[in-house]
């Protein structure tokens, strides 16, 4: 393949360079999207395969009202097809939580509705007092009802340290460890407050929980098919060696296939790889690699897909934690050391509960996950692995014992799947990098990098929220950016 000469270049399909290259397409700009293997979606990917259609990951769109998906889908003319299997107002049990106080041998086991709206259940669970419920309900009420001004000013402050400053019942701080974990796949010594209360708000008034018939790949399906639709060019299986700069701009990329033009690259790829192997650290001033290089990976997601003989599962989403099983900073380094914990968070999801074709008839499929290291080579996964199948099968031994087969991922295909391992223990991240306090809200990394016409879009710059959606409305952001770039150019001719 020869030289072809684009508007944008647009490198990786996830929710970010996908919802960037389709707004721009749309906008008529003409677009290349590289992608490196044959799937699209990123970290959002779904399979296909032997009757069963299910993500290679848990997921849980979180806000189900007003996300990021959703206004790329109007503007590309297809909110019709922006369904989320369930409705904020499905009146069905959607989530089943069991959960063991540090003080009790046993879990207690719940089922309730979406989201928060009702605590009745989670105050039956926890066993607390009328006192303990009262104090729930306070802060609770106080992360709801925070003014967004007031959100923004905790950037600085972990939400360890927000919490410490009242009084929180040692039930919700557990809930709350879990979720930093399930829900930003970091300790909460370290998430900023700012980021935890923002996705509390949006469960409490947007809804959480979220899915998709086909799973979150039919969001990339249908934007892949827009963006072609309306004169995009996309290449998968094929692998950007580098991007092209020249007098402090970008010209294009080099890839297995070919070379191609373009003073515009967007790069969902992350940001360290794009900024230390597809450009080289020449092209930047040293602060700006060190500050790069410093950026502090997330956690990654392992998962464990059952296949099961027989429809034994009856809500959508279950999650399995304790006061001594989610981790903090201390405990994951000791996990990481190799002592493998006795416990294990779980958030599992029942395609089958929102999907009718998500496993052939009479069967059913469940994706599991738990929080790991980001390293794609980390020894411990094997480890993890086996205690989560520990628990699936004392917790849960309806499911385990008509299992007729399960599958394995961890980091290391994470890593294969979106960002290149470009500097040792890193690559296999749930979400991205900068998702900690001092590196994320105001001072997340700017999509907007410092060579001309090249950004970056995706969880690690530009934009806040949990996984997908924070990826989305980075992608959204930059094709504004990418459009006024190009605008600007034109009339300077």
């Amino acid at each position: 393949m020869g030289d072809e000469r684009y508007d944008v270049i647009v490198i990786g399909s996830g929710p970010g360079g996908l919802s960037a290259a389709a707004l721009l397409q749309k906008r008529g700009f003409d677009c290349l999207l590289v992608e490196k293997n044959e799937l699209l979606g990123g970290k959002m990917v779904s399979i296909e395969k032997d009757g069963y259609a299910y993500d290679l990951f848990p997921h849980g769109q979180v806000p189900m009202r007003g996300s990021a998906f959703e206004t790329v889908f109007e503007e590309l003319g297809v909110s019709d097809e922006f369904v989320p299997a369930i409705e904020p107002s499905d009146p069905r049990d959607i989530l089943t939580m069991l959960y063991r106080r540090g003080d009790k041998q046993e879990y207690s086991r719940t089922t309730q509705g979406q989201a928060m709206a009702d605590p009745g259940p989670f105050f039956k669970v926890w066993d607390l007092t009328p006192e303990e419920e009262e104090a729930v309900v306070n802060v609770m009420a106080e992360m709801t009802l925070m003014p967004e001004e007031q959100v923004h000013a905790l950037d600085d402050v972990t939400m360890k340290e927000w919490l410490d400053e009242r009084d929180v019942p040692g039930p919700l701080y557990n809930y709350l460890g879990f979720h930093a974990n399930a829900s930003l796949a970091e300790p909460i010594d370290l998430v900023a407050a700012s980021e935890q209360i923002t996705i509390m708000q949006q469960v409490m008034l947007q809804g959480g929980g979220g899915q998709y018939e086909g799973g979150f790949g039919t969001l990339a399906k249908v934007m892949a098919r827009e963006f072609e639709k309306h004169g995009g060019t996309l290449l998968t299986g094929c692998r950007v060696e580098r991007i092209s700069i020249e007098d402090g701009a970008v010209t294009g990329i080099k890839t297995s296939d070919g070379r191609f033009e373009a003073p515009v690259v967007v790069s969902s790829a992350g940001i360290q790889p794009t900024i230390l192997k597809l450009c080289g650290e020449q092209h930047f001033d040293k602060t700006y690699v060190n500050y790069i290089k410093g950026l502090v990976p997330g956690w990654a997601f392992t998962s464990i897909r059952y296949f099961l003989d027989e429809p034994v599962m009856e809500t959508g989403i279950y999650i399995m934690y304790s006061d001594d099983s989610w981790l903090d900073t201390a405990r994951f380094e000791r996990v990481k050391n190799g002592e493998t914990p006795e416990e294990v968070i779980l958030f599992m999801v029942n395609h089958s509960f929102f999907d009718e074709h998500a496993a052939p008839p009479g069967k059913q499929v469940l994706v599991s996950g738990t929080v790991c290291s980001s390293n794609p080579e980390a020894r411990e996964i094997e480890a993890i692995w086996k205690r989560m199948d520990e628990q699936m099968k004392e917790h849960f031994p309806e499911i385990w014992e008509i299992c007729e087969r399960r599958e394995y991922s961890g980091p290391k295909e994470i890593a294969a799947l979106t960002r290149d391992s470009v500097l040792p223990g890193q690559g296999g991240e749930c979400v991205g990098l900068a998702q900690i306090v001092g590196q994320c809200g105001k001072h997340k990394p700017d999509s907007n990098a410092p060579i001309n016409g090249l950004y970056i879009a995706g969880a690690d710059a530009g934009a806040k929220g949990m996984g997908t959606h924070q990826s989305a409305l980075s992608g959204i952001a930059v094709a504004k950016m990418a459009q006024r770039y190009l605008l600007g150019r034109s009339k300077m001719r």
